[in-house]
């Protein structure tokens, strides 16, 4: 029994030497597990490790892997467009969105050939058509 309790003894001693060479890194560690369990976070982190097999396996699914998939492809294609000519567009999106539907949503008949030759010779029009060839030229291989 002695020498189990000497075995005992030699591994408490080593365990006090990592406490005291590591002390700050310890004590760090001991207010972050502070943190997280007053601000409710340690509680909710243990509810997710209990989950641990459910949530795999819910995002293990097709479906939502092609979706992760999909999202890390957006993000590519976000981060590879000019910020500010972004930032621009995202600013007047909504906007222009609400503009748009609000016009689809009133309109009730169709247009007459005066309006639609007036919309068809109007810079708007003339900036979408060629918008729309430029992005489908670039799409063929065309132009970049």
């Amino acid at each position: 029994m002695e020498h189990g309790a000497q075995v005992g003894d030699e591994k408490i001693l080593k365990l006090l030497e990592l406490v005291e060479e590591n002390y700050d890194a310890l004590a760090t560690a001991i207010e972050l597990v502070a943190a997280l369990k007053k601000s409710g976070t340690l509680d909710a982190l243990l509810q997710l490790a209990e989950m641990g097999d459910e949530i795999f396996n819910s995002l293990a699914r097709p479906e939502v892997m092609k979706m992760i998939g999909n999202l890390m492809m957006m993000g590519y294609i976000l981060s590879q467009i000019d910020q500010p000519l972004l930032m621009k567009a995202a600013e007047k999106m909504p906007l222009c969105m609400n503009t748009a539907l609000q016009e689809a949503a009133s309109t009730e008949k169709g247009m007459g050939i005066r309006e639609l030759l007036k919309t068809m010779t109007s810079p708007e029009m003339a900036a979408l058509l060629k918008a729309l060839v430029a992005g489908v030229g670039c799409a063929r291989g065309k132009k970049a």
